[in-house]
């Protein structure tokens, strides 16, 4: 009998081509473009407050969000909803509980502080609010002109760690726990809460948190790139993966070039919620591959 077709790994090699003819195509069409004069453009207000009031800002999501996750953890965990302990694995359902826990506690701490202090935490987040569906169709093309730039910073930073562990500098890195959890699957309702999660809640929230307000933070402080650079370092640290930190730098920029350079956060949300919502497929496809290999 002829062997079975790898079907997912057949649909992984399409779906990469697709991104790369893609690219190139928009890259090309890019520079046929025929120049425009410099238009002006209304500049991406910044969030001119002091140092003390950023510091009483970080300190409310840390401490507000701790104990969020204590009081959730200690609740959930006396009713049986979830383990009692840390599991030595973890689980969909853990992973989710962590994930809500985390999510809407920091996006209620900025819209309060926004809300009740909005001389110290307010102002506008964009100058240009497109209709979700409008963000979404500009967004789809700059994404993919700029996937395959994140390949490349992802395949030059495994050089760097290879080297570094060929070395003794580093461990072997681990893949990241929720790559590890949509490769073994589970519980196929909890999973898709898990993605949707990812794709949904989590672009938004964060994209609020990191460019919202940490990159504007940072734009009222010093030069716009560098201020790009210093969201995208912090947002690659929170993700607390040292195998994504450097691709996850290189997402962070490119997120804080696109809330710049369009002045959508809705754009950047469209953007974050494309990568992971492509991560999630390569995942589900090559855990369902014979012959590709998981990151």
């Amino acid at each position: 009998m002829p062997p079975t077709p790898d079907l997912p790994a057949i649909l992984l090699t399409l779906l990469l081509l697709g991104v790369l003819g893609g690219s190139l195509a928009l890259w090309f069409a890019r520079w046929l473009a025929p120049k425009q004069a410099i238009q002006e453009h209304e500049p991406l207000a910044a969030w001119s407050i002091g140092w003390i009031n950023f510091g009483i800002f970080l300190c409310a999501l840390v401490v507000g969000i701790y104990l969020c996750q204590i009081l959730g953890f200690s609740v959930l965990g006396a009713t049986g909803i979830i383990e009692s302990d840390i599991p030595e694995k973890l689980t969909p359902k853990y992973a989710l509980v962590s994930i809500l826990l985390l999510q809407f506690p920091a996006l209620f701490i900025i819209l309060g502080l926004r809300n009740y202090y909005p001389h110290q935490f307010s102002g506008a987040l964009e100058h240009k609010r497109f209709p979700w569906l409008q963000a979404l169709r500009q967004t789809v093309p700059v994404f993919l002109r700029y996937l395959p730039l994140i390949w490349l910073a992802s395949i030059l930073w495994n050089v760097v760690l290879s080297g570094l562990h060929s070395i003794g500098i580093v461990d072997a890195t681990p893949p990241q726990e929720i790559v590890e959890l949509f490769s073994n699957g589970g519980s196929p309702v909890l999973i898709t809460l898990l993605a949707l999660s990812a794709v949904l809640l989590a672009p938004y929230v964060e994209e609020i948190l990191f460019r919202g307000c940490i990159y504007r933070f940072f734009k009222s402080k010093t030069l716009i790139p560098f201020a790009q650079f210093i969201s995208g370092v912090i947002f690659a640290l929170i993700h607390g993966n040292l195998a994504s930190f450097g691709p996850l730098i290189v997402v962070g920029i490119l997120l804080a070039h696109i809330y710049e350079k369009e002045g959508s956060l809705r754009m950047a949300i469209c953007f974050h919620a494309l990568f992971n919502a492509f991560s999630l497929t390569f995942i589900l496809l090559a855990s369902n591959s014979e012959v590709v290999p998981l990151p």
